[in-house]
């Protein structure tokens, strides 16, 4: 998808090209890059003056979610979280330039927020680029609660299965992000980002929770084969004993003496059966 600008007119909302932006300053503009290697945000990034280090991290990408203050523009970076399929997460990366009447997200690909706050700005229910960016982070935030569900899901099914700062004053170009009454927005989209840790962190210790009731479970069932393998150790250990005394050399034993094998017999099956039925009545066989 090539790069494209989307300017507020005073009745509708336009497409323009993207080399016009510093032309458009007078009015919200947003200009939107699919391709951070493109030709488009190269020249944006000159004709705007965007901060060299932040253009650098819009192209490397893998940064942490991040704010950055620059002379004239704020450069934040953000990231989105879809579901293309059942079972897998995708993340893209998005990087927010802030400057005066004007917004360049720059990504790779697309993302479904993108579409859904476009339409609300062709629409013109959003008036500045405050409410745009408000727009944006918002939207991506709500959709934090989809995947953390199917977490949540997923923990559960585990679950089941082993159970059984202070600002800078900067000059007027770059009060957007400071427009009067507008900082309630912001803390909403704080809070959802809250919301969302606190279910991570709970959906995490059910994780640890399943995680320790499985390692029980295993060590219960090693507990019950441990005990049959004693009791059987234990029956069989009396019937070496039997054995290995008659198996002394001495000379008193009388070994042709058919009455005392089939006694010896007898005394050891009894012992056996009495033993077995010891650890039965126990609980171990």
């Amino acid at each position: 998808m090539p790069a494209r600008l989307l300017v507020k007119e005073s009745t509708q909302t336009s497409e323009r090209p993207p080399e016009d932006l510093s032309e458009l300053r007078d009015r919200p503009c947003w200009l939107d890059i699919s391709d951070p290697q493109s030709k488009d945000f190269a020249l944006a990034a000159k004709e705007l003056n965007l901060h060299p280090l932040a253009v650098e991290d819009s192209q490397q990408r893998h940064e942490r979610p991040k704010i950055d203050q620059y002379d004239d523009h704020y450069f934040i970076v953000f990231y989105a979280l879809e579901e293309p399929s059942p079972g897998v997460v995708r993340e893209v990366e998005i990087s927010i330039f802030m400057l005066q009447n004007a917004i360049v997200t720059v990504h790779e690909g697309d993302f479904t927020a993108r579409a859904t706050v476009e339409k609300r700005f062709r629409e013109g229910k959003l008036q500045t680029t405050g409410l745009l960016l408000h727009a944006l982070l918002d939207t991506i935030v709500d959709q934090y609660f989809t995947i953390v569900d199917a977490l949540g899901d997923r923990v559960e099914l585990l679950e089941s299965m082993v159970v059984g700062g202070e600002t800078k004053d900067y000059d007027t170009s770059i009060r957007e992000l400071r427009e009067p009454g507008r900082r309630v927005y912001f803390q909403d989209v704080y809070d959802h980002i809250t919301r969302v840790t606190d279910e991570i962190d709970t959906f995490r210790e059910l994780t640890s929770n399943v995680i320790d009731a499985h390692l029980a479970s295993v060590s219960n069932r090693l507990n019950e084969v441990v005990k049959v393998l004693t009791s059987v150790a234990t029956v069989l250990l009396v019937l070496t004993v039997v054995t290995g005394f008659f198996g002394q050399n001495w000379k008193f034993i009388p070994y042709d003496s058919e009455p005392l094998f089939f006694a010896s017999l007898i005394f050891m099956v009894v012992v056996a059966v009495g033993t077995a039925y010891y650890f039965r009545h126990k609980g171990w066989l």
